[in-house]
């Protein structure tokens, strides 16, 4: 994901910001690419949540009500990469994402039991979505 500035072209690296829609709604822990150069500062939304932040801002409508939402429940990257930023130093990220799919598989056995298809859909994209 190493990606250059879209304004300045220097190097980028990926943080979780918040950010605010519509003046009403939190979205805490979005991936954005923000550019080192202290003169430029540029920050973007990365490509690969930028479908699911949409997604979930038109859900909301145009007047939503305020609340505070947790990106990581939305979107897998964010979720991966908040478990990395918390794992200890001697973890490495092929076991944090090991571990999420694993948990997902989990959810998934769960949801087959129970027969909820509709859960089954959404565990299948959250794991299509991080095992690309």
């Amino acid at each position: 994901m190493h990606k250059k500035c879209s304004r300045c072209g220097k190097d980028t690296e990926i943080v979780l910001r918040n950010v605010v829609y519509r003046k009403r709604v939190k979205i805490t822990n979005v991936p954005v690419q923000v550019c080192q150069d202290d003169g430029c500062s540029h920050l973007q939304v990365i490509d690969v949540v930028k479908e699911d932040l949409k997604d979930l801002m038109e859900n909301l409508g145009h007047n939503p009500q305020r609340q505070s939402i947790e990106f990581e429940q939305v979107s897998e990257l964010s979720h991966m990469l908040l478990l990395i930023a918390r794992q200890e130093e001697d973890a490495t990220v092929r076991e944090a994402l090991e571990e999420r799919v694993n948990e997902l598989l989990d959810l998934f056995l769960l949801a087959q039991s129970l027969g909820d298809q509709d859960w089954m859909k959404e565990l299948r994209q959250r794991l299509t979505k991080i095992m690309i």
